[in-house]
């Protein structure tokens, strides 16, 4: 399967970003580092996704890094939603416990969709509930990046008309902007960023309810997220000629294996993005970090590139010659395992921290099962096996490359 540029570029959408973000200073992840997600129900989330963790995680490839995520649907700064039968000092002193005890090097904060829903009136409580929990959170000395919420879609009636509180949660986003800035925080306006995506031509929402993100919401916000981290996507490149020789390698090493005619081994710097979900609005694309490749000098005719010996991509000699983008192939197939491996380690983290039967195990009734607490430290051995899988996982192979004509060899 291929796309031609052409086609490409009409369904894209306008930038991500506006100057100003696409000009801030590179947010990098360095190797060692600790990120830990904290946060409502975006954050939450996320964990079922892997997205964004998995566009961290491929971009900084060389580095061993290790994300965490604390997200808690329905929180808000106060650890209102982990106080559970407790008072609300009992949330945010867990809220405390959890983060402190992960020595994050990086926290990655998403508050503010829920208590917009105060309105102006809320925003100094809101505030002070922020700058309180970044002075509490302030002995791990971690990098601080800040999220703001996004913004309400309007996916018509019979849901509610986002207008109203859209203006509320703008004022929010300026608020965590202004914190950011104060305290020389990273910022990222997820409000900007992302929009409005069922007012896109075509059609793209990102959410099921205006206010949750869908798969597709997701995926489409780890591009957002890595590039107001101020990270430029992979440009990979490859342009070469039926003799063999190599005009261009952007973003890849590329060797010609001279056994064979139009045979390479390709070691690619990064990952590709990962594949669009499944059951994203039909008829969209997004440009960020695509596989370029072009061969010159074809005789006429059909060309498969196999990749490792199977199919990635057929075009004419003249298709070839003029630019095809690779969807498919061994690397986006290796995307998707290290994003599953991704999902499954924060599954088995997130039984860790959150066990289902906390209240027996923990909470007032532990003395019904209480000794069955020892149990739950065994999901450690698990979570450390699925981070040495991901460790395997993230780092681009060489691959075999070899053009043949379609129903025999070139």
């Amino acid at each position: 399967m291929i796309r031609l540029r052409l086609c490409f570029a009409v369904l894209c959408a306008a930038p991500f970003a506006p100057p100003s973000i696409r000009a801030a200073e590179p947010f990098e992840l360095n190797d060692g580092d600790r990120v830990v997600f904290v946060g409502s129900t975006l954050i939450e989330r996320e964990q079922r996704s892997g997205y964004w963790e998995g566009a961290l995680t491929m971009h900084f490839s060389e580095r061993k890094v290790v994300f965490r995520n604390l997200g808690w649907s329905g929180d808000t700064v106060s650890g209102e939603a982990r106080a559970a039968f407790d008072p609300v000092s009992e949330g945010f002193r867990r809220l405390k416990e959890h983060v402190l005890a992960l020595k994050p090097t990086v926290i990655v904060l998403g508050y503010g969709t829920n208590e917009s829903f105060e309105g102006e009136a809320g925003l100094p409580k809101f505030v002070e509930g922020m700058n309180r929990l970044l002075d509490t959170l302030e002995p791990a000395k971690a990098r601080i990046v800040l999220l703001s919420p996004l913004r309400q879609e309007d996916l018509g009636r019979p849901l509610p008309g986002p207008a109203e509180n859209n203006k509320n949660l703008a004022l929010y986003r300026d608020a965590i902007h202004k914190v950011a800035d104060k305290r020389q925080a990273r910022f990222v306006d997820l409000y900007e960023l992302l929009a409005d995506g069922a007012k896109q031509t075509p059609p793209a929402p990102l959410t099921d309810n205006g206010i949750h993100l869908t798969a597709f919401g997701y995926w489409r916000a780890g591009m957002a997220l890595e590039q107001s981290f101020g990270l430029k996507p992979t440009r990979f490149a490859i342009d070469l000629k039926i003799d063999g020789t190599v005009v261009q390698a952007q973003g890849a090493k590329v060797e010609r294996d001279k056994t064979k005619s139009l045979c390479f081994h390709v070691t690619s710097e990064r990952l590709p993005m990962p594949a669009m979900p499944e059951e994203s609005p039909k008829g969209v694309a997004f440009s960020w970090g695509e596989q370029v490749v072009r061969v010159h000098g074809l005789p006429e005719g059909k060309y498969v590139l196999l990749i490792d010996g199977k199919p990635a991509a057929t075009a004419t000699a003249k298709g070839w010659d003029a630019e095809v983008i690779l969807e498919r192939g061994p690397e986006v197939d290796q995307v998707e395992k290290l994003r599953r491996a991704i999902i499954e380690k924060n599954r088995l983290y997130f039984h860790r921290w959150r066990p289902q039967n906390e209240t027996y195990l923990f909470g007032f009734r532990k003395q019904e099962q209480g000794q069955n607490a020892k149990e739950v430290p065994e999901f450690d051995p698990l979570v450390e096996k699925m981070e040495s899988e991901i460790a395997q996982l993230r780092k681009p192979l060489t691959r075999t490359w070899e053009f043949v004509r379609e129903g025999g060899k070139q």
